[in-house]
């Protein structure tokens, strides 16, 4: 283990050269962190604040390892990191307003070169790792350090971030503050490892242990592989093996897992008496008194500034969830309004999306499959957008597993076309970490079933990035992947996932059923600051060709298209199944309308509301189960807002709530166009 001072303040390594004034910055810093960790201990207990994750007892590995970096370099923290982030020059009111609960505009990424506080155990990990390589290929000489605890390091994203980066020799700086528990669970229960750090061996590349108690170990360990980063020479892990005096947070009670022995032996290693012996040593001591003093001041000057300020309206509640906020999304904030006795309102126009009508642009065209449609639109990007970079298993050397990507990395190159590692919140998270650094990325996952691992960073992180940001973090993150059945897979190869993301805030979900469409909605996707999920129907990558413009276009993200118009019915439904209910509405002597949705979230209400008000009945069908579905979502609408012109009940022909059977009979579970028509006679005749 790296150390330099023992616990009376003696050297026993090497004299790291720093001079008196940076001793005294370093413990000025560390007594200011303990002080307002104090004082926020204080306003929890008081009700001013909730939940609290004290630090004390970390001072010394969280200051020694922040003043390792350079003011342009990068932080991804986990949540208790309030020592770095006073180190970097964050506000207390900007610390205290998180704990406190309330927005708080002041914190944007940009403005102190860190992430947001990440309450997802070891899901920044990730993020970090993307960050440095997009960092990397903008040229840039950037540094990201990540922090987290001992019990993050058994999180698949831990071992997704590190290995990612030891694939790709990212310049980040891995820092695991080892303070001997995951709230309760103690370190041997964590880990059959011998430490931390000789995990870092198996993903290639070194480990380093230090007294975490000790800040001028820990700042000549950081200082060490941040520098080596720097360098090019890949990322480093250290473990700082430190302590809480405390609680793990304030609902926490920690004399159920430890003794008083135990944090007593800890207190004598105390890092501020541990620095504060070293100075008097050198005949340099320090007076701190006043700066505990005015850190508490400070403290609670920001507290009551916070308990001041006025809240914002109700209209908070869903701003900054997307660039623009989705029309179906402003109706539900005002109809809220309406049931609480409230004036409506409070969004401004220039706030609500408003998605305009198709235009396609004059000039040349050519037959295109979806396939084809797809990998021109990625080629677009590419050459468009030099911060795109895709990313995922087998999407380079091979084209993907559907070729959607071929030629893409003799175009580009390996670093902007990615063979990840095998693994999808890998693959996810880093995406969401480029993203932070300024990129476009578009992350593929190899098939709709296989997207499940990455569920954790799409849902908690990529769709509410922007809404904890408030609005000041863009995630331009595409997320690609085939979908669907129909083409006689394997199990886990034909799942229809879009309900899930559908439902989960922050996200863009789009499901194309035309080549023009792959197109032109693939193309809006990348140019979308918000992230957007693209489930590609697997059964028409290569079902038939028609005239695609050669030249660059976009398509309205959430509005429909009427692909067969009608009188006496609607269908409304979207991807593999469109064809099939053309060919439906077809076959009977009837004025049949059928609606694409395109954008199943958010879904087109005013076209598909038109249609259903003119023919009185509608048929929804979708391919993945029923419950809770988009079939479903769709009729509760057109049931609250157009029951009484309604002159049928709605018919939905959805798939069993049971996963897709086996291929061999997998037409067990498929709809065809038959019981598509027969439900289509039975609504014309009811």
């Amino acid at each position: 283990m790296l150390r330099v001072l023992d616990p009376n303040g003696r050297l026993v390594g090497d004299d790291p050269g720093l001079t008196i004034d940076d001793l005294h910055t370093i413990y000025r810093l560390m007594a200011r962190a303990r002080a307002f960790d104090r004082k926020a201990l204080s306003l929890q207990r008081q009700g001013r604040i909730g939940t609290y994750p004290p630090l004390e007892g970390q001072e010394g590995a969280q200051i020694g390892s922040a003043l390792a970096l350079r003011p342009d370099d990068w932080i991804y923290p986990s949540y208790r990191e309030h020592g770095v982030q006073l180190a970097r020059g964050m506000p207390m009111d900007v610390v205290l307003g998180y704990w406190k609960g309330v927005p708080n505009p002041a914190w944007a990424p940009d403005r102190w070169r860190m992430g947001l506080t990440t309450v997802p155990i070891a899901s920044q990990i990730p993020h970090a790792v993307g960050h440095a390589y997009q960092e990397r290929l903008a040229g840039r000489s950037t540094v990201v350090m990540t922090y987290f605890g001992d019990g993050a390091t058994s999180e698949g994203d831990f071992h997704a971030g590190l290995n990612f980066a030891g694939v790709w020799k990212t310049p980040n700086v891995f820092f695991c503050q080892n303070n001997s528990y995951a709230i309760s669970v103690p370190f041997a229960q964590q880990t059959a490892a011998s430490s931390i750090a000789v995990k870092a061996k198996a993903y290639g590349f070194e480990g380093v242990q230090v007294d975490g108690m000790d800040p001028l170990a820990v700042w000549v360990a950081t200082t060490t592989a941040v520098e080596s980063a720097r360098r090019g020479d890949g990322p480093t892990l250290i473990e700082a093996i430190t302590y809480r005096y405390g609680p793990h947070a304030t609902a926490d009670d920690p004399t159920l897992y430890r003794d008083v022995t135990e944090v007593e032996a800890w207190r004598a290693l105390d890092p501020l008496d541990r620095l504060r012996r070293h100075l008097e040593l050198r005949q340099a001591p320090i007076d701190v008194t006043s700066v505990a003093d005015e850190a508490a001041d400070e403290a609670e000057e920001a507290i009551r500034a916070l308990e001041d300020r006025p809240l914002p309206d109700r209209a908070d509640a869903v701003r900054h969830t997307y660039t623009r906020i989705p029309s179906l999304l402003a109706d539900q904030l005002y109809a809220a309004q309406r049931g609480r006795g409230e004036p409506e309102g409070g969004l401004e126009d220039h706030e609500i999306a408003e998605p305009e009508r198709d235009s396609l642009p004059d000039g040349s065209r050519r037959p295109m499959n979806m396939a084809e449609a797809l990998t021109a639109a990625l080629t677009e990007a590419m050459e468009r957008h030099p911060e795109t970079v895709v990313l995922g298993e087998d999407v380079g050397r091979v084209g993907g597993v559907f070729r959607i990507t071929e030629g893409l990395q003799d175009a580009f190159g390996p670093d902007r076309v990615i063979d990840t590692p095998l693994n999808e919140s890998g693959i996810v998270g880093t995406a969401l970490g480029m993203a932070m650094a300024g990129g476009r990325p578009i992350a593929e996952i190899q098939f709709d079933g296989f997207v499940y691992p990455a569920f954790d960073q799409i849902v908690s992180h990529l769709g509410r990035m922007r809404y904890r940001g408030r609005g000041t973090v863009d995630v331009p993150v595409v997320v690609r992947m085939p979908s669907g059945a129909g083409i006689r897979a394997h199990e886990h190869h034909s799942d229809s996932p879009e309900a899930f993301f559908a439902h989960a805030p922050g996200l863009i979900v789009i499901v194309p059923s035309t080549p023009v469409d792959a197109k032109g909605l693939l193309a809006a996707a990348v140019e979308s600051n918000d992230p957007v999920i693209f489930l590609e129907p697997k059964v028409l990558y290569r079902a038939g060709r028609s005239d695609v413009p050669i030249d660059h276009f976009t398509l309205p993200i959430g509005r429909a298209r009427i692909r067969r118009p009608g009188d006496d019915a609607t269908i409304v439904t979207y991807g593999g199944m469109v064809p099939k209910a053309i060919t439906a509405a077809e076959s009977i002597d009837a004025s049949v309308e059928v609606i694409d949705l395109r954008t199943v979230f958010p879904w087109d209400r005013e076209t598909v509301l038109a249609s259903v008000a003119r023919t009185g009945r509608l048929l929804l069908v979708q391919e993945p189960p029923r419950t809770a579905g988009i079939a479903a979502e769709i009729a509760a609408t057109v049931a609250e807002e157009l029951l009484y012109a309604l002159e049928a009940p709605i018919v939905r022909v959805c798939g069993f709530d049971a996963p897709m059977p086996h291929f061999a009979v997998e037409e067990h579970g498929l709809i065809d166009t038959t019981q598509i028509e027969t439900a289509l006679r039975s609504l014309l005749t009811d």
